[in-house]
């Protein structure tokens, strides 16, 4: 993999198609880091640190760490990338996506709280993963695979991700989002699928699709409802789109179900400072 130092010279389009920021967000998350490494360092000042993490400087442990979220190769080939061992590779993207998670969060969770006036969407998506080899059932999902799902929630004005939740395949995406445990204003409107039924005794402002009964056909103003909602859920599929940019939220999860959450998270994060959601 070419270092920071040169791939910097490269074409702006294709350093965005190759670690999923531009230069300047990139440069952003960096300083963030550095500013957090130097507080960690006041915070803890030990006389020895044992051996120091020199081999790769920090803009070219961030590549590595975005180059691994954008593409999720192995991690012995991105090893035979960056030109270290499969064990050392491992170490610098346990820390770096750690750190990187803590100084580039999503909005606080009261934010849901402080927004009467808004209109949230929210939506539930499945990824693939590995067979368990403990617990298959409770990742086994009505699509004849096992998969984990993610929850996310967006303002629909500006696109922000305000909130993720994840939960196994096997649950339904209304107990995902009870599990969830979101604060949400009683005034704030939010728009959610059919996967949701059942919202209105927890949120009474929600407004769901109206679900054709069995032996009857929608009428008219019904099927303008769900059209009108359809009109206004579609832009959290875009919003999913651009998560799915980087492929370990895309492809098979092969990764520990417990970082499945951190993974999201930071996954969010990056988007909304890609597409200055902030």
């Amino acid at each position: 993999m070419t270092p920071y130092a040169q791939l910097s010279t490269h074409n702006p389009e294709e350093f965005l198609r190759t670690v999923g920021l531009s230069q300047e967000d990139f440069w952003h998350l960096n300083g963030k880091l550095a500013d957090y490494l130097n507080e960690q360092k006041v915070l803890n000042p030990l006389t020895r640190r044992g051996r120091k993490d020199s081999r790769l400087a920090l803009e070219d442990r961030l590549l590595l760490t975005l180059f691994y979220l954008r593409h999720y190769p192995t991690l012995i080939n991105l090893a035979a990338v960056f030109g270290i061992s499969e064990s050392y590779c491992h170490k610098i993207y346990a820390r770096t996506a750690r750190m990187s998670a803590k100084v580039e969060k999503l909005p606080n969770r009261k934010v849901l709280l402080q927004e009467p006036t808004a209109t949230l969407v929210i939506d539930v998506s499945e990824q693939p993963i590995e067979r368990p080899v403990k617990n298959q059932k409770a990742y086994y999902s009505g699509k004849k695979r096992h998969t984990i799902k993610s929850q996310i929630v967006i303002c629909l004005l500006t696109l922000t991700i305000l909130s993720v939740g994840v939960g196994k395949g096997r649950q339904h995406d209304f107990s995902v989002f009870k599990s969830s445990r979101l604060l949400l204003h009683p005034d704030a409107v939010l728009l959610a699928d059919l996967g949701y039924q059942g919202m209105h005794k927890h949120h009474p402002n929600s407004t769901l699709p109206i679900k054709m009964k069995k032996g009857q056909l929608l009428s008219a103003e019904d099927k303008a409802h769900n059209k009108a909602l359809s009109k206004q859920r579609i832009f959290i599929e875009h919003v999913n789109r651009r998560c799915k940019i980087f492929k370990i939220v895309k492809d098979i999860y092969r990764g520990k179900h417990k970082n499945y959450s951190l993974t999201w998270n930071l996954v969010a994060a990056l988007v909304n400072l890609r597409y200055n959601c902030i």
